[in-house]
């Protein structure tokens, strides 16, 4: 379940697609689409040291460190190419979730 919250500075290219985002984030990543996450929210505004994209990955705590590093980078990839952005713009944090702490379909999901 690789989550990414994406906060966009301003208003996102009118062919901004999360479908497209989705696959390439696969190909960047070389893990599968079907239970990946992107939600895109534009018009944000930041203070301080800011970036133009800002994105926030939730990953389960079964991902090794190399899958980690993968997904994060993939995700950093694909939204820079997608979006039309430099990799300098695109910031991606990652927390890390452990079993037990997410809800789905009204159940504890236990990994």
């Amino acid at each position: 379940m690789p989550i990414a919250d994406c906060f966009f500075i301003g208003e996102l290219p009118a062919d901004a697609d999360l479908d497209s985002l989705i696959a390439l984030w696969s190909e960047e990543s070389d893990v599968g689409p079907e239970e990946m996450t992107i939600n895109l929210i534009d018009g944000v505004r930041q203070g301080g040291s800011s970036y133009r994209l800002m994105a926030l990955l939730f990953l389960p705590s079964l991902w090794s460190a190399d899958a980690v590093r993968r997904l994060q980078r993939g995700l950093a990839a694909a939204l820079s190419r997608g979006l039309g952005l430099s990799p300098a713009d695109v910031n991606v944090i990652t927390s890390i979730v452990d079993s037990g702490h997410v809800v789905e379909n009204g159940g504890t999901q236990e990994w």
